[in-house]
């Protein structure tokens, strides 16, 4: 991976052309080839933003939809806001969050924050609602497709990616509906369910195969997050498979966006050799995050901010070499779980304890005590927030890149969640291109035991 990054510290700004004919022409920063030109995946790395919680609603994003939308208490995911509002009113507070958590200026300011790429989660309902399910359908589709053109204004690539699967893919909030996992659990309709994924699939790649989104669509995430600690390895896999074909058939060989498959919170040398067999134009995508880890939340701060350059950078580069081309699609600075609504709506903490009961004789790490009052950080811990930001950057450079999780949560309700607070208070650079903080040269990977036993 070339490094990318320069020693100056002038900030990028959309490099915007309003006379400029070619609507593709326009690049978001000088760092960042148009997007007429091909964007050199491997050589220079992605580095992108989520636009969480736009278009598929999580509490933790947008907590006021879910305790404002709905009288005698909130709700837990969209199935039960929807259910609760019914047709009309849920498709009225939808578009009225739609229209207003996201707008151009928000694609604006990702441009001048230095970022290349957005990754835009999307819920199968966009397309199709499937029977039963009480999900708005087609809203969140035309509001893709303005967020695709004011990209392209400002010179962005996008990573259109299907967070959710109808039966649910994991049982987290975030699939939509929050409790068991329905998609290739063992049952007919599991299997149902799968299919279904792979036509919703199918449908969005063939809208997307047309000449006037190849220079802006340039990822696809094929399915968020499939858990494959509650799923069998071998269904996903299969699955995969199955998607990977019916989406072929669709591109044809060697076009089309480059795909990506998530590790399914399998280690990643498990991947070795997968996509060998018949596989073109894929990325393994994986999700790290220190906060959810019961060992990581306890380290000291120092092996805290230690931990990304000497275990995940040399982990992603091997995968890089023997897996394939290999991409971080979401991380935070968060060391804690104490965000609000995090682990869902109602529910506790990991870090002091309230999540599960404890063991006899176990101490919770910390204290959730004011990890949320960001206005009365200590200049110290903005330095590590802003330390382990930059850290984690250069960590997942070492293959094909990275998108933030997230751009931003409602009123910064979970600060350490939120990059667009994290840009105004300085725990994030102000151009995502100039960095202060670099890895050291990491040969060996150490363990997340070796890292505690230190």
């Amino acid at each position: 991976m070339e490094n990318q990054s320069s020693t100056t510290n002038k900030a990028s700004s959309p490099v915007v052309d309003q006379k400029i004919k070619d609507p593709d022409a326009a690049r978001p920063n000088n760092f960042t080839p148009p997007l007429n030109e091909a964007f050199p995946y491997g050589k220079q790395p992605i580095r992108g933003i989520n636009l969480g919680g736009w278009l598929v609603l999580e509490p933790f994003i947008t907590p006021h939809v879910f305790e404002e939308s709905v009288a005698n208490g909130t709700v837990k995911d969209e199935w039960e806001l929807c259910e609760k509002l019914g047709p009309e009113k849920a498709k009225e507070t939808l578009d009225n969050h739609y229209k207003s958590f996201i707008t151009e200026e928000d694609f604006k300011k990702i441009a001048e924050m230095g970022f290349n790429h957005v990754r835009i989660p999307l819920g199968h309902w966009s397309l199709r609602v499937f029977p039963g399910e009480p999900f708005v359908p087609h809203v969140s589709w035309e509001y893709l497709l303005k967020g695709i053109e004011w990209a392209r204004k400002y010179g962005l690539r996008v990573m259109v990616e299907l967070h959710t699967a109808p039966g649910s893919q994991n049982g987290w909030n975030h699939s939509g509906k929050e409790g068991k996992v329905g998609w290739l659990d063992g049952t007919k309709q599991g299997d149902i369910n799968a299919q279904d994924t792979v036509d919703v699939v199918t449908q969005m790649i063939e809208y997307f195969n047309k000449p006037q989104y190849a220079n802006v669509v340039t990822l696809f995430g094929v399915l968020n997050e499939p858990a494959m600690m509650k799923i069998p390895k071998k269904r996903v896999r299969s699955w995969y498979d199955t998607s990977y074909k019916a989406i072929r058939k669709v591109l044809g060989a060697g076009k089309g966006p480059l795909l990506t498959y998530h590790d399914g919170f399998a280690p990643l040398e498990d991947w070795e050799g997968f996509f060998d067999n018949g596989f073109e134009r894929v990325i393994l995508e994986t999700h790290l995050y220190l906060s959810f880890d019961d060992y990581l939340v306890k380290l000291p701060r120092q092996k805290q901010l230690e931990f990304p350059c000497n275990t995940w950078k040399p982990s992603i580069k091997t995968a890089g070499a023997k897996v394939g081309l290999t991409m971080v699609g979401e991380f935070s600075i968060a060391t804690n779980d104490c965000g609000k609504f995090l682990n869902g709506v109602g529910s506790g903490a990991r870090f002091d304890g309230t999540l599960e009961p404890l063991e006899e004789g176990v101490t919770p790490p910390g204290t959730c005590v004011g990890a949320s009052d960001w206005k009365n950080y200590t200049t110290e811990y903005n330095q590590f927030l802003k330390t382990f930001m930059e850290k984690q950057m250069d960590s997942y450079e070492g293959s094909v890149g990275w998108f933030y999780w997230t751009y931003k949560t409602q009123d910064h309700i979970n600060p350490l969640w939120d990059y667009l607070l994290a840009y105004e208070q300085g725990w994030a650079p102000k151009d995502a291109n100039v960095r202060d903080t670099h890895c050291p040269a990491v040969t060996t990977t150490k363990s997340i035991k070796q890292e505690e036993e230190d």
